[in-house]
């Protein structure tokens, strides 16, 4: 019988790669150390070092199959070790990577890694080569070039007009906003959210009212290093690197841009009030509406009185009403 064959070991600054497969080692000095990308998508610009890791981008992201479905809800996902991460994350609820520098807690040790590093280390090595802006992490600078300077929204909503740069932002859209699904209760009010870590947020930033992000240039303090990040770019930089397409107005984030051209320009009025037929562009104008215009009769309160589940209040009161009036 022949010996074992020894294992190959190639040393890389953080950490040591071991093989019994000389191929192997190969694609892992072609892949890794050269950065070579040999396998290019006929669909998009996207580009693989292994022939493998093209076939499952193509089966994920342009034949959209979700092989794995989750056994406890109805999300499913293209390859196994998502479905597992899922079920220990979300269901399980399992956050055992836990960060020594703050109170965050994840369920993989890749993001508690790369929350280390953007995060506390401010490391954001991968520049925009169009802007100012910087990341901690390639696929975001990626995302970042496709979806703000390419303006790509390759993720059409089929149920509304949306659209996203991104499929796990339109899986996100299509549960949360047309399916209604909230299945993360806050256990401190009625709040409730699409997404275990959207519940997180709001629990440190709404009743734990931390304010972590401190900026450096003025008091201002966020819950979100992204706020912060935004509140410098916008406030003291005075950057409005985004641009309506239709007028003259420009915005500091993308986000206003998008609020702009739904409110002003399509003249959109999405958000309804409960109680009169006032609709609004925005949900923070229809809570602004709510709090100073009507007064709740059965508890005697002005509905501002009752923040933070004001809306929720009101659609109490209305349901109230209609039942008295049956």
């Amino acid at each position: 019988m022949g010996k074992d064959p020894k294992p190959h070991r190639r040393a890389r600054p953080q950490y040591d790669y071991r093989t019994g497969d000389a191929r192997d080692l190969r694609t892992h000095v072609r892949t890794v150390h050269e950065q070579r990308k040999d396998h290019a998508c006929p669909q998009c610009d996207t580009a693989f070092g292994r022939a493998d890791s093209l076939r499952r981008h193509v089966r994920m992201v342009h034949e959209q199959r979700k092989d794995h479905a989750c056994p406890q809800c109805e999300a499913a996902f293209g390859r196994a070790c998502d479905l597992s991460r899922h079920v220990r994350v979300v269901h399980e609820q399992r956050r055992d990577h836990a960060c020594p520098h703050c109170d965050a807690a994840f369920g993989e040790a890749g993001d508690l890694r790369k929350h280390v590093r953007t995060v506390h280390e401010q490391r954001r090595d991968h520049a925009c080569p169009q802007c100012d802006a910087a990341f901690g992490r390639a696929d975001s600078l990626r995302t970042h070039v496709r979806t703000v300077h390419e303006q790509r929204r390759d993720h059409a909503c089929p149920q509304c007009d949306a659209a996203f740069g991104e499929a796990g932002q339109l899986n996100r859209h299509v549960r949360t906003v047309h399916e209604q699904c909230r299945d993360h209760a806050c256990p401190h009010c009625d709040a409730a959210f699409g997404q275990a870590n959207s519940l997180i947020r709001h629990v440190r930033t709404v009743h734990e009212q931390r304010r972590d992000h401190a900026c450096p240039q003025c008091d201002a303090a966020f819950g979100q290093a992204g706020n912060l990040r935004a509140h410098v770019r916008t406030v003291h930089e005075q950057r409005r690197d985004h641009a309506c397409p239709q007028c003259d107005a420009a915005f500091g984030q993308a986000s206003h841009l998008r609020a702009h051209v739904r409110v002003v320009h399509e003249q959109r009025r999405d958000h309804a009030c409960p109680l009169c037929d006032a609709a609004f562009g925005q949900a923070c104008h229809l809570s602004r509406h709510v709090r100073t215009v009507h007064r709740c009769r059965p508890c005697k309160q002005q509905l501002g009185d009752v923040a933070p589940g004001i809306l929720s209040h009101a659609h109490a009161l209305l349901n109230l009403v209609r039942s008295g009036n049956s």
